[in-house]
């Protein structure tokens, strides 16, 4: 097997070439290049490697454009990419390209041997792999209507029906200073598949820079037997993946609920993620199913819950002491109903994320490593002031942010049309009132908020307006109607109709599905 390696640094570049690993594994490295386009040059004057390995930072051309031009002219060729634990967002990018595989740094030479030996392995799943990788970036979309996908699945042959989502991520996302916590996605894919079909789970899997997902079809009439099967391999994964999946690292699982419809796979994601995110509260090797996590919320949470909309206000002053204002609140009121260290700890995650998503609604998004290091201060704080304190520093770091990202910036006006609809999506909010709100032209802000959003005015209202109708239909026992007029919708027909094409279920059955009850009385 002839390998080709790039990577800018020279002394990287030729230490990589000249390890004695490779002839162990029956591998030479028969090209190197300093970039993608020193890369590409050797490929067009006729170099064929059996497998490249590049890096992803570079000069001249980047190993993501690398890749991308690569796969235009050899759609099977195994890459594996070089990536350091900042770059995971390249890293993401990279598999939606198909990459075969990616390391992240620092490794040890023999882990970048047996990665290659390990490709060597699953060479023969990796086609199968590619379209697996299709089938979640298409559902995944959220932008693609449902009936465009149900389309789509009809096109492949599949057939829509129940799913469970389980994902398996790394508990040591990024290495202490001198430990080698590599991640071979291939390696642990090709592991999880096996366990899986070990099991009798058969599903489509997907790597993340930490972690991979294991999308499960539910049999019709047997899904909860299908939860219960997946939760006994999830436990499985947890006490023994460490060892046999992910090369002596500890591995905690997520599982989202149970979803009617492949077309609310985007809904599943982001319950997956929000278990990862309570797996930091739970500590290593756990297991943690999203249905467990509507109990876990407790009175505790809910009294000192921060909205979205007082987080985002907050962000957008002039000074500080809107937020010292809103956590000295919110601290007075965890004490007076006996918080714990876990909760409080709970309730600044809580707050990191929805100030990130109020970043998010202006365009603006946190340095990884910024993101990481806050909920890491979080979870090791000692004492209840100590989370408090460093919650207030992150969040006036996000106010300055979103202060220098906003100056003099059209996702200025895009930010006040997302504070209006916020603010008042339950009148009969019109393009043409906002505009007059905002004191701008009504063309020019229907063509800025089309740019900058991808949607209209109208999409960003009716989304809205659908997630606070999910909120009310959990939280609240009203009607379905009563909902409608509650989030401002005057036609209860339209209201059905625009929840079941975002939602992918009517009002009744999300209710339903989501409490684990009947759907009756709308």
């Amino acid at each position: 097997m002839r390998l080709m390696i790039v990577d800018d640094e020279r002394e990287i570049r030729e230490f990589l070439a000249s390890m004695s690993g490779w002839r162990e594994i029956g591998c030479e490295v028969a090209w190197t290049a300093a970039n993608g386009e020193d890369a590409l040059g050797l490929l067009q004057q006729g170099a064929l490697p059996d497998v490249i390995i590049t890096d992803i930072r570079m000069p001249v051309m980047d190993g993501l454009t690398f890749a991308e031009r690569v796969r235009q002219r050899h759609s099977d060729m195994p890459i594996i990419f070089l990536t350091a634990y900042h770059e995971f967002d390249y890293a993401r990018q990279a598999v939606k390209l198909g990459v075969s595989d990616f390391l992240t740094k620092p490794f040890l030479p023999e882990e970048l041997t047996r990665t290659v030996a390990t490709l060597r392995v699953h060479e023969p799943l990796l086609a199968g792999w590619r379209e697996h990788d299709q089938f979640f970036e298409l559902l995944a979309n959220e932008r693609q209507s449902s009936a465009y996908k149900q389309e789509w699945l009809q096109a492949q042959g599949l057939r829509d029906g129940s799913f469970a989502l389980l994902y398996a991520e790394l508990d040591a996302p990024r290495a202490a200073e001198g430990e080698h916590f590599p991640f071979a996605a291939a390696h642990a894919r090709g592991q999880i598949e096996a366990a899986a079909a070990r099991s009798g789970l058969q599903g489509r899997t997907a790597s993340s820079a930490s972690g991979i997902y294991l999308f499960v079809p539910l049999r019709e009439g047997a899904a909860a037997a299908g939860r219960e099967q997946l939760l006994a391999f999830a436990k499985e994964l947890a006490a023994e993946g460490g060892v046999k999946i992910a090369r002596e690292l500890s591995l905690s699982v997520g599982i989202s609920q149970s979803f009617s419809s492949y077309c609310q796979l985007p809904e599943a994601l982001g319950q997956v993620k929000k278990c990862m995110e309570y797996r930091m509260l739970l500590g290593k090797n756990s297991v943690v199913a999203y249905d467990a996590l509507e109990s876990f919320l407790s009175e505790k949470e809910k009294q000192t819950d921060a909205s979205l909309g007082q987080i985002a206000d907050a962000l957008r002053q002039a000074d500080h002491e809107p937020i010292r204002a809103l956590l000295k609140d919110s601290y007075r009121s965890m004490l007076s109903v006996g918080a714990s260290k876990k909760d409080m700890q709970h309730y600044a995650l809580g707050v990191i994320e929805k100030a990130e998503a109020a970043l998010a609604d202006f365009g603006i998004k946190p340095s990884h490593g910024m993101s990481v290091d806050i909920r890491e201060k979080l979870i090791h704080a000692v004492l209840l002031t100590d989370i408090m304190k460093e919650l207030e520093k992150q969040l006036i770091a996000y106010q300055e942010l979103m202060r220098q990202e906003l100056q003099d910036s059209p996702l200025q006006v895009i930010a006040g049309v997302r504070k209006l609809i916020r603010e008042r999506f339950t009148e009969d909010l019109t393009l043409q009132s906002v505009a007059q709100k905002l004191n701008v032209n009504y063309s020019y802000l229907s063509r800025l908020i089309k740019k900058e959003t991808g949607y209209n005015f109208t999409d960003m209202l009716w989304d809205y307006r659908i997630e606070a109708a999910k909120n009310k239909l959990l939280r609240e026992d009203l009607k379905s109607y009563e909902v409608a007029y509650a989030v401002g919708f005057k036609d209860t027909a339209h209201f059905s109709f625009m929840f079941k094409k975002k939602v992918g279920l009517s009002p009744s059955a999300y209710r339903a599905q989501v409490r684990g009850g009947s759907g009756a009385g709308e």
